[in-house]
């Protein structure tokens, strides 16, 4: 028994988790050296935290509260790397900069839109690779 339980260690020992390509797997990779517990929380705390910001930040567009959606974009905008999503970092960046900048109403409406497709759809990833880890470690 114990030498069937240490071949499975091994067996499995050198087999990394493969991300989803949506995800930037050497990111992750670099930042957590392979810990999946670690990638795991921060999974968690992405879709617990930043994604009800990202949300709320609706309300707050519709309020014509630019200046705290500013501040709620600041807020998020390293999440998304945290979790592998490098590619989005640079449109809250720009989404940010834009609704510190006093936009009309129409536009940051239509920009927050536009990034939250690629948002929802990053949600949606977020997820099942939560799903995938747990069932994997």
């Amino acid at each position: 028994m114990v030498l069937f339980l240490l071949y499975s260690y091994l067996k499995n020992y050198n087999r990394m988790f493969e991300f989803n390509a949506h995800l930037d797997a050497d990111y992750i990779n670099e930042i957590y050296g392979g810990d999946l517990t670690i990638v795991q929380i921060m999974f968690s705390s992405f879709l617990e935290e930043s994604i009800p910001v990202w949300n709320e930040m609706y309300d707050k567009i519709i309020s014509k509260n630019y200046a705290e959606v500013g501040r709620l974009a600041h807020q998020i905008k390293p999440s998304f790397s945290m979790v592998g999503l490098t590619f989005l970092h640079p449109k809250i960046q720009a989404f940010e900069t834009f609704a510190k900048s006093g936009p009309a109403h129409g536009e940051l409406l239509t920009q927050y839109q536009q990034i939250a497709v690629d948002v929802n759809h990053a949600k949606l990833v977020i997820e099942e690779e939560l799903k995938r880890m747990e069932d994997y470690v």
